[in-house]
């Protein structure tokens, strides 16, 4: 499509007016505040309404050929401050829709007004001449005019609802950066790190409409960094950056803070605090109603009632938790175990203290992810999750870790979206929730739903590994193996030890006939995520001097050898069983999977590399156990 300028100065729709001459958009006679890169989107697409505009054309207008950014990221941030301050939704888009990977279209309807002296008609997209353009006289206009006023004061004095009332505003991005730990002891770092992990939970709750906040994963790859507040604001695409600085001493915490504006970086606010330790959970609230205040989101008077009525929490609970979110962090198996210990100490020490519960609750669905005997901690995850809704209804994390269990352990298809839907409506900067939704979404085959949650989860956590591969997983299930790889490639370049990127790649090249990529990066996936075991760089050696056929046989020895200690996973052996032809093993091991609720088994109905087994009636049967909705 070729976008070239247009006459046109007023482009009206809804409750909108759009200048196109002086790049301002207003609602109701008020300002609505839209960044630059958003209003050359909105431009584009009011051009050429109900016509699909491409990403390549958006590329070519906003990023030339000699600039570098992520232009995917910096689209998706374009269109949803676009749609945050036209008050618009992906999932019912009243104005802007999304054509999965394709593009936008504009569907509202339009009115346009060429008025270079201000007294031009208006003309309209769907109708050829309007009523102003048939009065050919000034005369009949300024009596239109006249009555149009008189009708106006007359609806204002009868109905005070009438009188306009403030537009919608876009929803304005928070980072809050890794506080800085000044007690010199390195080893407290647990504790400035889980104040700040404290205060993204706090502020990703508030006012979800108007506040956006940026994820603790992609936040805490600025730790020591070096990078000043406006390279981090403008690589994460928000507006404002808190930085704060932490200092311990006994049961008294210091806590100083500033609040960055990144479009001139004006410091807009700065405020020390000294609080006991036991009374830090309201400080987590008392801080986020300033930052609030000082960026103008408005607190309902739920929110601030809820900031009044916190309780204080016992000093020793609270570091057994931070120290368990420290070691859940790292994000490995052992560090899991030991997250675990520390939330148990955090619940006997605080028996209510319900972020404990979900922390707890978290901690044992990811030991199933990481390959754990799932039976083992299923139950664990939902008794502790249930615990800390029922201590904290308003705890996002809660519900999601609910749905996750719902989703991977019950099959429960409806009261998963029910929990994962609750988590995002409590906090839209949730980008665990928001994958877990693309993920299930993505097993239920709707891919364009998936792949905007996928998208809004990393709008949140723009650096996030985690969320870029659950994107490339979804392309994959749709059977777009090339944007898959394209994504997984990306990925590649942020970070080469990423096993789940590995992962992901063995199953594009294993669905595309491509088997000895698909067996090497299978190895890498292993090597990787155990450490560099020498087995799998033995059996990498192996097909590369005998082939993957025979790396593969040699693979179903080892897993299957009865002195091999751990647990055995089904899906391990699913795979290699169907690479080589085995498809009854292959089979028996997709139901060994479903029996103990593997959470990979919810993909069956969408992996590709099962097509050819879905006329054999056993596989019929899993699929049937699994109580996917009609």
């Amino acid at each position: 499509m070729a976008i070239s300028p247009t006459p046109v100065e007023i482009v009206l729709f809804g409750d909108f007016e759009v200048d196109l001459r002086s790049r301002e958009l207003r609602s109701r006679n008020n300002r609505v505040r839209l960044p630059d890169q958003s209003f050359e989107v909105l431009a584009m697409l009011l051009q050429h309404p109900s016509e699909l505009v491409t990403r390549e054309d958006i590329r070519k207008r906003l990023w030339p050929a000699d600039t570098f950014v992520d232009f995917d990221h910096g689209l998706n941030n374009a269109v949803k401050r676009l749609r945050d301050a036209l008050g618009d939704s992906a999932e019912t888009p009243q104005f802007v829709e999304t054509l999965p990977r394709r593009g936008y279209r504009f569907i509202a309807h339009v009115k346009r007004l060429d008025r270079p002296d201000h007294t031009s008609p208006v003309t309209e997209t769907a109708r050829g001449d309007s009523l102003v353009s048939k009065l050919k006289t000034r005369r009949a206009r300024l009596a239109l005019a006249g009555a149009l006023m008189g009708l106006a004061i007359l609806l204002v004095a009868t109905d005070k609802r009438i009188w306009p009332q403030p537009g919608p505003t876009r929803r304005v991005m928070l980072a809050v950066l890794p506080f800085e730990n000044l007690s010199e002891r390195p080893q407290e770092d647990y504790f400035s790190d889980g104040l700040t992990d404290e205060l993204i939970t706090q502020l990703g709750g508030l006012e979800p409409a108007r506040l956006g906040v940026i994820a603790r994963t992609s936040a805490m790859q600025y730790k020591h960094a070096g990078k000043s507040s406006s390279e981090v604001g403008h690589e994460l695409g928000v507006d404002y950056i808190l930085e704060g600085t932490v200092r311990r001493e006994g049961s008294l915490v210091r806590v100083a803070i500033k609040l960055v504006q990144v479009k001139d970086q004006t410091l807009l606010w700065t405020q020390s605090y000294e609080r006991n330790l036991g009374h830090i959970l309201a400080f987590h609230g008392e801080v986020a109603r300033d930052v609030a205040r000082r960026i103008q989101v408005q607190l309902t008077p739920q929110e601030r009632a809820a900031f009044s009525a916190v309780r204080p929490v016992d000093p020793q609970a609270y570091e057994a938790y931070l120290k368990g979110l420290y070691f859940w962090n790292k994000f490995t198996n052992p560090d899991f175990r030991k997250s675990v210990e520390y939330f148990q100490q955090a619940i006997e020490k605080d028996p209510n203290y319900a972020p404990a519960y979900a922390s707890l609750a978290a901690s044992y669905a990811n030991l199933v992810e990481f390959g754990e005997p799932p039976m083992d901690f299923y139950l664990k995850s939902e008794e502790f999750a249930r615990k800390a809704i029922e201590l904290d209804g308003a705890s996002s994390d809660a519900h999601a870790t609910l749905a996750w269990s719902l989703f991977y352990y019950h099959h429960d298809w409806e009261g998963a979206q029910r929990a994962i839907l609750q988590a995002i409506e409590l906090n839209p900067s949730n980008s665990y929730a928001h994958m877990l939704y693309a993920k299930y979404l993505a097993a239920l085959g709707r891919f364009g739903e998936a792949q905007e949650q996928a998208e809004r989860a990393h709008q949140a956590d723009p650096v996030s590994l985690a969320v870029s591969v659950v994107l490339a997983q979804v392309f994959f299930y749709e059977r777009q193996y090339n944007e898959a790889l394209e994504q997984l490639n990306k990925m590649l370049e942020m970070d080469r030890n990423f096993p789940p990127t590995y992962w992901t790649l063995a199953h594009v090249y294993e669905a595309t006939g491509k088997q000895d990529k698909a067996c090497e990066n299978m190895l890498k996936t292993f090597d990787i995520g155990s450490g560099h075991v020498p087995w799998f760089t033995e059996l990498d050696r192996v097909r590369v001097r005998s082939g993957w056929r025979v790396a593969w046989e040699q693979w179903i020895q080892g897993v299957l050898d009865p002195t091999s200690t751990g647990y055995l996973q089904p899906y391990y052996l699913v795979g290699p069983y169907l690479n080589l032809g085995h498809d009854g093993e292959a089979v028996a091991w997709l139901a060994k999977a479903a029996e103990v609720h593997d959470v990979e088994i919810v993909f069956i109905n969408v992996d590709p590399r099962f097509d050819r087994l879905r006329t054999n009636t056993r596989f019929a049967e899993i699929v049937s156990s699994l109580h996917f909705p009609k």
